[in-house]
């Protein structure tokens, strides 16, 4: 995440991102000759196996508890070229692009810094969003969320109303609907602990963001305390920008998929 939690880059940023990615081998581009090298299981990982990612996007839950018709409705391949038009269609405020990466002799570079030895399975996703988004873990602490009006800025996502684009997270207005003031995370702290080490740290702004970059590693990674991003990914994403980011780890209980 960006230091400056209100950092949202512009589709045109995205896009080059992407194609940075790509060519220096942290995501697969779009050819059968390296999507043929990795597996796809599970449903949503299946949608990527055309393209090498998928989309997922909030859209209204018209399905009520049909798990497969949201995981349809939800979650679309990546186009093969994406552009700042499919990037800025008013439909995809809220938006995680995901690649999903599992198999062996991976033609990608390994996105942290230790890998383990036996299976290698992640997905590295951008993320974007009008609002806040802030996930949820034990070891993310909570941050302050109130306006300087007193409003409470924090929301959920309705999954009666709304399949969302952000698994196991919450959101926080970027803009108070009472006063019209901006809110800045960043004025705040929160305490984040490492899930490894238990150490503590208080972090400004805490892990809220307008756009992030993750490694889902599900059950695949190295419980070390100093596992971080590849050096080398940090830099690209840095020098992509012009800004620092900060890192934040986390885990979680893994849920079955439908």
């Amino acid at each position: 995440m960006a230091k400056g939690s209100y950092f949202s880059p512009s589709a045109a940023a995205i896009v080059k991102l992407v194609e940075r990615l790509r060519a220096e081998r942290w995501i697969t581009p779009p050819t059968a000759s390296d999507t043929s090298k990795l597996r796809f299981g599970g449903a949503r990982e299946e949608r990527a196996r055309t393209t090498g990612g998928y989309a997922a996007q909030t859209v209204a839950n018209t399905f009520g508890e049909d798990r497969i018709a949201k995981l349809a409705a939800n979650i679309t391949p990546l186009p093969v070229v994406i552009t700042t038009d499919w990037l800025d269609d008013g439909d995809r405020e809220e938006l995680r692009l995901v690649w999903p990466v599992a198999g062996e002799g991976l033609p990608l570079n390994y996105p942290l810094s230790h890998r383990p030895e036996a299976k290698v399975s992640y997905a590295l996703e951008l993320h974007r969003a009008h609002d806040y988004v802030y996930p949820t873990s034990k070891t993310i602490g909570e941050l302050a969320t109130d306006c300087r009006c007193g409003e409470d800025l924090s929301f959920g996502w309705d999954e009666e109303e709304v399949v969302p684009a952000f698994d196991r997270s919450t959101g926080i207005y970027a803009e108070c609907q009472e006063c019209s003031r901006t809110f800045d995370p960043s004025q705040g702290t929160a305490i984040i602990t490492n899930p490894f080490d238990r150490t503590r740290q208080e972090v400004r702004g805490g892990a809220a963001y307008r756009f992030a970059v993750k490694i889902d590693c599900g059950t695949s990674f190295v419980a070390d305390p100093g596992i971080t991003f590849a050096q080398e990914l940090v830099s690209l994403i840095e020098g992509e920008f012009g800004r620092d980011f900060y890192e934040v780890g986390a885990t979680y209980e893994l849920q079955e998929e439908a």
